[in-house]
């Protein structure tokens, strides 16, 4: 019923918008005939009528062996548009309908994506980011033998990095209003859960400005020894050898 009412939803959205691209007859083309059409138009970056295409598949035709090729391929062509919202509803029905195709985790791989891509600016809530790192970490779990492994692997970090931007805008805050404890609480976190982050030696620096206005030296001087050990080109490295030498 949902896959259903997915593909009356698309037809109909269609139907009201008009079409710019007159198609064959629905009923004068092969499952694969249509499914070719819209690899043509898709490689065109014609996406809506590629849409089409994909659509009179599964349809006409929601039993061949096209049928989840061309579900997947609409929901790359929603993707591909920026209709993120409408192509996770297609690789969300892809995965429910076809979990044995071969194309199941790329489908899962992109419901990930479509949360990543719809995901608000960094410094907004990131329920959307939280999820869409579930969805990868999900995908690796059920499938731990796909070819996505590195592509997964690497939306994993992007989404770290992002999760550690917010934080590092934090710290920043409270550093500025001179907030020295929660500037290390912060600062602890990024350090502890994002370690291959971008942002570890600017706040490394940081935690060790906070620790030694709080009187707290020898920390310090770890901090600012290991930004000049492990970053020694970063930066905030003259900064961590001024306040070492201050020490």
């Amino acid at each position: 019923m949902k896959r259903l009412t997915l593909i009356s939803l698309a037809v109909s959205i269609l139907l009201l918008s008009g079409c710019a691209v007159e198609l064959p007859d629905l009923f004068s083309q092969t499952a694969k005939e249509w499914f070719e059409l819209g690899q043509g138009y898709h490689g065109q970056e014609d996406y809506e009528t590629a849409r089409r295409c994909y659509e009179n598949v599964m349809v006409v035709y929601p039993s061949s062996k096209y049928a989840d090729d061309a579900q997947f391929n609409l929901g790359k062509a929603y993707y591909n548009d920026a209709l993120y919202l409408e192509a996770q509803a297609m690789f969300e029905d892809l995965a429910a309908s076809y979990p044995n195709s071969e194309l199941a985790d790329n489908a899962r791989y992109y419901i990930g994506r479509c949360y990543y891509m719809r995901t608000p600016d960094y410094q907004r809530d990131t329920e959307l980011l939280r999820a869409a790192s579930a969805e990868y970490r999900r995908t690796l779990k059920l499938f731990p033998g796909t070819e996505l492994t590195s592509e997964i692997n690497a939306s994993i970090k992007e989404v770290e990095e992002v999760e550690a931007r917010k934080l590092d805008q934090i710290i920043y805050i409270y550093r500025r209003i001179n907030k020295h404890l929660s500037v290390i609480f912060y600062a602890d976190k990024i350090l502890a859960d994002y370690p291959e982050s971008h942002y570890i030696a600017t706040n490394l620096w940081r935690r060790g400005e906070a620790l030694q206005a709080l009187g707290r030296d020898e920390e310090a001087r770890q901090d600012y020894q290991r930004v000049l050990d492990d970053y020694p080109d970063h930066e905030y490295a003259s900064d961590a050898r001024v306040s070492l030498a201050a020490l």
